[in-house]
């Protein structure tokens, strides 16, 4: 009698779970996340990464161009384009808006009692370190043609003592406020500054220093 043995079973091997092409090609994309600041638009960013809008949109599945401070942006390096030569450097945020003025009101008085000038603005959002508000007081009373250029990362300026003439004469100031932005040094060493942004409306105030508006001396009798 001739015994035949039964063939071994065959293991099968488990699944194992694969990527589509989609999947393996996102995977191995390295990302970054960018947390929205105030001023940024989806253009600014994609000039900072060097990544087309429609492949942010596409990624942070997005229909619309409009972007929230705080909100969280996929930036997918592997859509980058090539560039040739050094990495491209940030681009500067778009400018600024034209900064609100908010007191003295238009047309404020002030006397010699008032010791202090102090102008202030709103904010038109966070500044950079390179950053900064300039703030021009121009003195046009008629023969006069003072100007006065200051950077301040604040959003007030108190107009200096010194720069208020104590004579007779009432003066008529101009004031306006713009944002500027630190580009470089010249070969002394100064900031070399740029517009950042949109230039506040001007307005004016008036300053009546000693002497001014007094009543003319009393004629001694004889």
């Amino acid at each position: 009698m001739l015994f035949i043995p039964q063939p071994t079973p065959t293991v099968t091997p488990l699944p194992t779970s694969t990527l589509s092409a989609a999947e393996a090609t996102d995977v191995a994309c390295p990302k970054v996340e960018y947390t929205v600041q105030d001023n940024d638009t989806l253009s600014g960013i994609s000039l900072n990464y060097g990544v087309s809008i429609a492949s942010l949109k596409s990624y942070n599945g997005r229909v619309s161009d409009i972007v929230q401070s705080g909100e969280v942006i996929v930036i997918p390096l592997c859509e980058r384009a090539s560039t040739p030569g050094p990495s491209p450097t940030p681009t500067p945020p778009p400018p600024y808006p034209a900064p609100s003025l908010l007191l003295p009101p238009d047309g404020a008085s002030f006397k010699l009692a008032d010791t202090t000038v102090t102008l202030q603005w709103a904010s038109v959002g966070t500044l950079r370190s390179n950053e900064a508000y300039a703030v021009i007081v121009e003195d046009v009373t008629e023969g006069q043609g003072r100007k006065l250029l200051e950077y301040v990362t604040d959003t007030k300026f108190i107009v200096p003592s010194s720069f208020r003439l104590n004579d007779t004469v009432p003066h008529i100031y101009r004031w306006w406020v713009l944002t500027m932005r630190q580009t470089g040094t010249d070969d002394d060493g100064n900031p070399i500054w740029e517009s950042a942004g949109l230039t506040s409306i001007e307005r004016v105030f008036s300053w009546s220093g000693a002497g001014a508006g007094a009543p003319a001396a009393a004629t001694p009798t004889p």
